[in-house]
Parts: C-alpha cells; structure tokens; sequence
C-alpha cells in the first residue's frame, strides 16, 4: 500500500503540469456566489473563495450581496461568469441579470 501512494504523488506533478498549460488557453471565471443567510447561502460562499483561493490564476470570487460592480468588471476583463445560488430565491441569479 505505501508503494501505490508513492507512485500516485509521483504522477501528480505531471499531470498538474499539464493542466497547468492546458489552463493558459482558458478564459478566467469569476463566480459570483450568494452570501445569504441560509447554511447552503453560506456554503457557496465557502465553495467559491476555496476555489479562488487554489487557483487564483482560473477563478476570482465575488459576494452577490456585493451588488453587480465585480460582474461588470469581469465582463469588461473577459472573464466568464459562473453564479452559485444558495436556495430557491436565487438572488446571486437575480442580481447578475440586473447586470445583463
């Protein structure tokens, strides 16, 4: 069991690598996240800052309750927009298409 784990910590660096150059090609994603007073509402908050946070160089993370300035700036810079809403009443949702 010890040989197997040695064997897939040495296979990580390549293919993170080759993820790495295949990330170049790829336009960046800013995901605009509701911040709400639900625990999901919470919960994709925590998910889009964890993700901006391991790869600041493909995502950036914005609180809907922010309002729309981060997704006008991204729009502007070329990045794609991913909205994580936290229930049913889907204000992260709403909020970027006030944006358009």
């Amino acid at each position: 069991m010890g040989s197997s784990g040695t064997e897939n910590r040495e296979s990580l660096p390549s293919s993170m690598s080759d993820t790495g150059k295949a990330s170049k090609k790829r336009r960046n994603t800013l995901i605009f996240a509701c911040s709400g007073l639900s625990n999901t509402g919470k919960l994709t908050m925590q998910a889009a800052s964890a993700l901006a946070f391991r790869r600041p160089d493909m995502y950036r993370a914005s609180a809907a309750h922010k309002g729309v300035d981060a997704v006008e700036d991204a729009v502007s810079e070329g990045f794609r927009i991913l909205t994580l809403d936290g229930c049913t009443d889907r204000c992260a949702t709403k909020s970027s298409m006030k944006q358009g």
